[in-house]
């Protein structure tokens, strides 16, 4: 009785897990932050389309906090902007000017 036990709860586990695992997920554009260390002071803020194409890359020579609000809306929003928009990619210093940081 504790092998039929056994056998069907390791059984319905693996069809649980099996299951979990296939998800679909929805691609979103979305945007990266990357330095080289966590001191860096330069940074490349990369933005990707929903198929993970890069669109657009700017580095700046400041650090970002991306755990502030006002950063993510900002990046957020520039990146709507990016997608949205014939010619927008075309500007330099996009990001420098939407966070209005220093060159």
């Amino acid at each position: 009785m504790k092998k039929i036990i056994l056998t069907l709860s390791l059984g319905l586990i693996t069809l649980v897990t099996v299951h979990a695992q296939d998800v679909n997920t929805v691609n979103q554009p979305t945007w990266v932050v990357e330095s080289e260390n966590a001191n860096a002071k330069v940074q490349t803020v990369k933005f990707y389309d929903s198929n993970a194409q890069l669109i657009y890359a700017e580095t700046v020579n400041t650090k970002l906090n991306i755990s502030r609000k006002k950063i993510q809306k900002a990046l957020n929003q520039l990146l709507n902007n990016l997608l949205t928009q014939q010619g927008y990619r075309e500007n330099k210093n996009l990001l420098t000017a939407s966070l209005k940081l220093k060159n």
